[in-house]
């Protein structure tokens, strides 16, 4: 009889990524990648069009000053989603999500 070594990895890999996506610095970690790729995007290393603001409970929301500020934000997570733990995927689609909303009422 033998063991499914890859199963057995897969299982040890989700383990690890539940972990990490339980620490609530792991959204802001993603959360700052994402806002540095959308900035690269955008051509704005002044922050003029998206900011990045840690409220008071440490938590980091994004600022637009326009509709292709929200574009850039919204490519920048298509770039890492599979990157990232998959709770953290969960939760950067629906933002994705909400992220069009914004888009139509800009």
């Amino acid at each position: 009889m033998g063991a499914d070594v890859k199963g057995f990895d897969d299982i040890q890999k989700h383990l690890r990524d539940l972990a990490s996506s339980a620490d609530p610095n792991t959204f802001n970690e993603w959360a700052n990648r994402i806002g540095r790729t959308a900035k690269e995007i955008c051509n704005d290393p002044d922050c003029k069009r998206i900011k990045l603001i840690k409220d008071e409970y440490g938590k980091i929301k994004f600022q637009f000053a326009d509709k292709e500020a929200v574009d850039c934000v919204i490519q920048a997570i298509k770039t890492h989603l599979n990157s990232m733990p998959k709770t953290q995927q969960v939760i950067f689609k629906g933002f994705t999500t909400e992220l069009e909303k914004i888009k139509i009422h800009f």
